[in-house]
């Protein structure tokens, strides 16, 4: 199991809370199984000492015992809860946050895989699913077979080497059904999982399309489509319960006759003289009460499959998206675009036959009206639009090979969270601290947003930004740029919304921090930046 597996992440990371869980929940069946059979022994010793068949019977001993069992069985019970999801939830939430980091860090080709529906199902539903793997496959198994033990070394104690194997021959009989229970529910569990996906993709293309659907016609089929996911998703459902519903009740079968076939055991060496009448109705209970444990079983085995589908899902190191590369940080290569065609359609190019060479430190201005291509040159150089033709480079691998840290886009839009200044900021560079940030928007002219000043780095920017003005807003994303170190640099009107001196500040700090690497500009106002910049001039 590597360590960038999800399933390491979750058990790895949460072991000794997972022991802790297993160990509860055994506590909690253990007291169960006593507290039958210590209730059972109880009810017949009375019985028989009211008979005038048992003489001198202690009830204090075994009642104490009982209310002992009782409580002991609520705590463990309470304690097994708190601590199963104190194992579970942390280790979800990290699981979350890596996810999304890699997902981020994903080329912007193997980013345009995912869609939108796929990106929440992975992030949401198939990490929910793995908290199965956990509390519902490995505590139990561990916890049953604990009990389980517990069990046949007190029968064998009590009656010998003959019932102790009755009562592992039980075991081993429902952990066969629960491996027949896991055969047939991994291959419903893994198309359950997939179809989840594609239920979720189609859903929210039919909200986001919806208007272009009824303009087309296309709305009752679309809806139809989205019903059959819906029917075939609920046809899954209804086999896996299925599969379950038949695993419990054969767990109840076999139980019941491991429960038959201990009392006659335990009545024919009450016969013999072996054990009193007592300890052969405590025998019988104690396989009854371990029907709580062993029902368990089975349902570890069916969920399995559908939490290792989940986990393979998110698991980014695999197949499933062979395009994940770890970034290298190669901020001082030089870029090169061969032949490169831009455009949306290929019968009419923006660009045509571009050929690039950029060196770290020397940003290339391109100009032009609006609508002449600059911010699909942009959008094509950064990889979130594919070239109609030719390739980009940057250094020795191609843009499809490198990471979303090797390139960083400033687009025209402003996008910020709705969170403070300082966790804006955050999100370039995660352990950026206070200091730092505040310099940095000291250098683009937010003198109030930095760590002492009028507003502070705790500000809240609002939702759209709308607490802070266009220009302010466009300098936060400034400092934010100047946080990360990527290969190439792709600014899309870098100054819009500011004035003349706060241009002037911005641009002393972005200048120094242009040398080390390849940029890109897109302009309506070359002349704000230094004449020795070569240009590209568009009509």
């Amino acid at each position: 199991m590597r360590r960038s597996d999800p399933l390491h992440v979750l058990l790895v990371g949460g072991r000794r809370w997972l022991a802790a869980t297993a160990a509860l929940l055994a506590l909690t069946w253990v007291a169960g199984v006593a507290l039958l059979a210590l209730s059972g022994w109880f009810v017949t010793a009375s019985a028989l000492a009211g008979l005038g068949a048992l003489a001198g019977l202690n009830i204090f001993t075994p009642a104490a015992g009982i209310r002992a069992a009782a409580l002991l069985r609520t705590v463990a019970r309470y304690g097994e809860r708190v601590v199963g999801h104190e194992a579970v939830l942390r280790r979800l939430a990290e699981l979350r946050c890596d996810a999304f980091e890699r997902i981020a860090s994903l080329p912007p080709v193997a980013q345009r895989r995912l869609r939108s529906g796929d990106w929440q199902t992975r992030l949401v539903a198939d990490i929910d699913t793995l908290d199965a793997v956990p509390l519902r496959v490995i505590a139990p198994t561990l916890a049953a077979l604990a009990s389980t033990g517990f069990a046949a070394a007190l029968a064998g104690w009590l009656a010998g080497w003959t019932a102790a194997t009755l009562v592992i021959g039980v075991a081993v009989a429902v952990l066969c059904a629960a491996m027949f229970a896991g055969r047939a529910g991994r291959r419903c569990g893994e198309a359950l999982v997939a179809g989840r996906a594609r239920e979720r993709i189609a859903l929210l293309d039919h909200v986001d399309g919806m208007a272009e659907l009824a303009v087309y016609g296309r709305l009752d089929a679309s809806r139809a489509t989205l019903a059959e996911l819906a029917r075939t998703h609920s046809r899954r459902l209804d086999g896996q319960s299925a599969v379950a519903a038949l695993a419990e009740h054969a767990v109840q079968a076999l139980v019941g006759l491991g429960t038959l076939a201990m009392l006659a055991l335990a009545l024919s060496a009450h016969v013999d003289g072996s054990i009193s009448g007592p300890v052969a109705v405590l025998l019988a209970l104690m396989v009854l009460g371990l029907g709580e444990a062993l029902a368990s079983l089975p349902g570890a085995g069916w969920r399995l499959g559908e939490s290792l589908a989940a986990a393979a899902r998110l698991d980014f190191g695999g197949a499933v998206l062979a395009d994940d590369v770890q970034p290298r940080g190669d901020a001082g290569a030089a870029i090169t675009a061969r032949a490169l065609v831009v455009g949306f359609d290929a019968r009419r190019p923006l660009w045509h036959g571009l050929d690039l060479d950029l060196e770290p430190g020397v940003p290339l201005l391109v100009c032009g009206p609006s609508g002449s291509g600059k911010s699909a040159l942009l959008a094509t150089l950064a990889g979130e639009l594919d070239p109609l033709a030719g390739q980009v480079r940057i250094g020795d691998r191609a843009l499809a090979e490198c990471g979303a840290s090797d390139v960083a886009l400033l687009a025209q839009d402003t996008v910020l969270l709705d969170a403070s200044v300082f966790a804006n900021l955050r999100l370039a560079r995660p352990d950026v601290d206070a200091h730092e940030a505040s310099r940095l928007l000291l250098a683009v002219g937010l003198d109030e947003f930095a760590d002492g000043g009028t507003r502070g780095l705790r500000t809240r920017v609002g939702e759209g930004a709308a607490n802070l003005s266009g220009g302010q807003a466009r300098r936060v994303l400034l400092a934010w740029l100047l946080l990360r170190d990527p290969a190439l640099a792709l600014l899309d009107e870098p100054f819009s919304g500011l004035d003349e001196a706060a241009r002037e500040r911005a641009m002393s700090a972005l200048e120094p921090w242009l040398v080390r690497r390849c940029a890109v500009i897109a302009t309506h106002e070359p002349e704000c930046f230094p004449a020795h910049w070569p240009r590209i001039e568009r009509r």
